[in-house]
């Protein structure tokens, strides 16, 4: 009688866990944005949709950038992680492959005039969101379609490095032998996010390209002294976050992830907390670009930095956003409200941990 309760209550103790199992959620799942801006997200997102045009593509102002819009919007939407943006998801990513180039190596390119002399950067932007698309496909035919585009990609972005081991907004290949630490990051990010989609990426081309930025950064700081250097707090915001990041796939067992024990990483964060306005104090049309590296890194970081400035941020956003969704261009480097409205949608949905620098949780870090 005795055995027969036990086993009984056994049986009961081992239903109630595996129901409990069955509702863990998953990790995006527990990660979500906070209620309170919700609503901000999705009325960003819906001026993106509108904005899209019926090809797929997005652009700037004046039909400007259309491959580097068009991957910032389609990341902006694919963060968002709802059946109700995958037909505007599917349309971009097949605007984007279209416009391979054969003859230039399968780059991306619109043959817009204001592509020309700066055709990296969407390049790699494209390479980013596809990649992201490339995780999350499951059509067979399909994601076949997505990998031989991202593999020539890949190709493409490795022969464009330059000698000195970053990247230039044109091609090394086409006699460009020069180096920006903002293209740099670009094409960091988007080799990190082809590699978590399981396309092999040259562990020398990432490197190379680390070291570059490492001794890019210690020049600026150089020229900061003397007073000669503006751009320094985002160029050091785009160098931290495509060097610290702990979600991103490590293949070979000599290269370890980058974390906060990271000296250079600390140097880096302490001056990009103490240089990097926040809140009310951004300009719009100036700082997004910034903030849409240095909010990865405080969302990698996590705890209270990332609660606190998040808190900062989303609130001046809440207020700031257009009645149409969109966000304010500004008069600065900004091409316009899709490309605010992206950038921005984008660090609002950093807590779902959808980017496609997250890597895949079958995935392990090899150190």
């Amino acid at each position: 009688m005795k055995t027969k309760l036990l086993l009984l209550m056994l049986t009961g103790c081992l239903l109630a866990l595996t129901a409990w199992l069955v509702h863990v959620p998953t990790s995006v799942q527990a990660d979500e944005i906070p209620e309170k801006y919700r609503d901000t997200v999705r009325k960003g997102l819906e001026f993106l949709v509108k904005s899209q045009h019926k090809d797929g593509h997005w652009e700037g102002d004046d039909g400007k950038h259309p491959v580097a819009m068009t991957g910032l919007a389609g990341l902006a939407l694919l963060l968002a992680g709802e059946a109700r943006y995958e037909a505007h998801i599917s349309k971009a990513a097949d605007w984007l492959i279209d416009k391979g180039q054969p003859n230039r190596d399968g780059l991306i390119f619109s043959e817009h005039p204001s592509e020309t002399s700066r055709y990296m950067q969407g390049h790699g932007l494209a390479t980013l969101f596809l990649a992201g698309v490339s995780k999350q496909e499951r059509d067979d035919a399909r994601g076949k379609k997505l990998t031989d585009t991202l593999m020539r990609t890949v190709k493409y972005i490795v022969k464009a490095q330059s000698t000195q081991g970053g990247w230039y907004n044109t091609s090394k290949v086409e006699g460009h032998d020069f180096d920006t630490i903002s293209a740099t990051v670009i094409q960091i990010q988007a080799l990190q996010a082809a590699e978590n989609a399981g396309i092999p990426v040259p562990r020398e081309a990432v490197n190379d390209a680390q070291d570059y930025l490492k001794a890019a950064l210690a020049k600026k700081d150089e020229q900061a002294k003397a007073g000669q250097n503006r751009s320094r707090p985002a160029d050091t915001a785009a160098a931290l976050a495509a060097r610290f990041n702990p979600d991103t796939i490590q293949i070979n067992a000599t290269v370890k992830p980058y974390a906060m024990a990271d000296e250079l990483c600390k140097k880096w964060l302490k001056y990009c907390q103490a240089e990097i306005p926040v809140g009310r104090d951004i300009k719009f049309g100036r700082d997004e670009l910034t903030h849409y590296y240095f909010a990865q890194t405080m969302s990698n970081v996590g705890g209270e930095t990332w609660t606190g400035y998040r808190t900062t941020m989303f609130d001046h956003l809440q207020s700031s956003q257009n009645k149409d969704g969109s966000w304010p261009a500004g008069d600065g480097i900004s091409v316009g409200p899709v490309y605010s409205t992206a950038l921005w949608c984008t660090i609002l949905q950093l807590d779902k941990r959808n980017h496609p620098l997250i890597r895949p949780a079958r995935s392990a870090i090899v150190t």
